[in-house]
């Protein structure tokens, strides 16, 4: 286990990475220290073995959004806003981009940045209680490129344009109906089945195989780091992976899979 600023990163097991946002005492509102330590966090599970990551927070606030009793430090300091939105869009985009398949596990406010990090998520399973929304037009504020296209892409324009544009708070139903969440779950009970449930399907699958449909979608997605030959070249790859190997085996001697390919 490592614990970074109100963040712990641990291995359940061997496959499955979980950070935690661990400060209830703010909702799990985050300062420039705590993406410093989101960033970390990632930067120590890419490198690791672990074919999946899970986020979450505490119970009733996923993660409350910027941290406003440091707002008006940043908003003194030019340099030191833009630096901090700078960490804030690098350390979503390397969870975005990272080769584990993520889940977020959603439970109570998910508001702002908190909601950037779960939609930077492959998968999000939510409680009943959880709410929400992106409100920087409430700031004055315009919601950045990376985060709006992530944002498109789970609600569709429409609904992005509604979202951005009034600030609204989605209740939970709302936000599962929009495309916002995965799985809605009634409370923290069904959540953990949920999870459970969703890490022993993943388990049947190859993490390979899940490394590479994450690059043909973030090419689809229209992340310009991937382009066409990129996501070709990871759907070619794939015969040539030792886990088709053993899947193909698997499959002409009538037996379950055992996948133990490293992720590229």
């Amino acid at each position: 286990m490592t614990t970074f600023e109100h963040v712990i990163s641990s291995h359940r097991d061997r496959n499955v990475i979980q950070i935690a946002i661990q400060r209830p005492d703010k909702r799990n509102a985050l300062a420039s220290a705590h993406w410093a330590a989101l960033e970390a966090a990632l930067d120590e599970a890419a490198v690791s073995d672990a074919h999946i990551l899970v986020l979450s927070g505490v119970p009733g606030a996923f993660c409350a959004g910027a941290d406003i009793d440091e707002l008006g430090r940043l908003l003194a300091s030019p340099q030191a806003f833009a630096d901090n939105n700078a960490l804030v869009q690098r350390t979503q985009l390397k969870l975005q981009r990272i080769k584990q398949t993520t889940i977020a596990l959603i439970d109570g406010a998910c508001v702002g940045g908190g909601l950037g990090l779960a939609l930077a998520c492959d998968l999000r399973l939510a409680t009943a209680r959880s709410r929400f929304a992106i409100t920087p037009a409430k700031l004055g504020l315009v919601y950045s490129a990376a985060d709006s296209a992530r944002l498109v892409h789970a609600v569709g324009m429409a609904r992005a344009r509604e979202l951005l544009l009034t600030g609204r708070l989605l209740d939970a139903a709302t936000a599962a109906d929009w495309g916002l969440v995965s799985t809605l779950c009634a409370d923290a009970d069904a959540l953990e089945q949920a999870r459970a449930s969703l890490l022993e399907n993943l388990g049947a699958t190859s993490g390979q195989a899940r490394a590479g449909i994450k690059t043909v979608l973030a090419h689809l997605g229209g992340d310009l780091a991937v382009d066409a030959a990129a996501a070709e070249a990871a759907f070619a790859a794939a015969f040539h992976s030792d886990d088709f190997a053993e899947g193909a085996a698997a499959f002409l001697g009538k037996r379950p899979p055992t996948f133990t390919g490293a992720l590229r």
